[in-house]
């Protein structure tokens, strides 16, 4: 890893992880910082979900006994960014897969 981004944000910063579980790591922890600021602040916390498989790995960690209590999941507000032109229930939606590894769970 050649930086890490603080917790109070990623923009106008750069970094470079040697690893997909070091990188979910990181952007769980920051997750975890901006959800709870936004709830405070405001009461609930907006985020577009991406789809594909590069964020399964952070969707799955958010999930875990360990990181899973650090969030105020019912001031979450949902969206999604990306979402292919198929059903929700079918396994190559984008929905699909986020329900699965991630909404399911929290």
């Amino acid at each position: 890893m050649t930086s890490r981004p603080s917790a109070a944000g990623l923009r106008g910063e750069i970094a470079v992880y040697d690893t997909g579980d070091q990188l979910a790591v990181a952007v769980a922890d920051w997750l975890a910082t901006a959800s709870a600021n936004a709830v405070a602040e405001h009461g609930s916390f907006s985020i577009a979900l991406a789809g594909g498989s590069t964020p399964r790995a952070l969707y799955r960690l958010l999930t875990s006994d360990d990181w899973r209590p650090r969030f105020a999941w019912e001031a979450w507000r949902v969206y999604f960014d990306d979402e292919r032109a198929c059903a929700p229930t079918d396994p190559e939606s984008n929905y699909h897969m986020v329900r699965e590894s991630l909404l399911d769970h929290v």
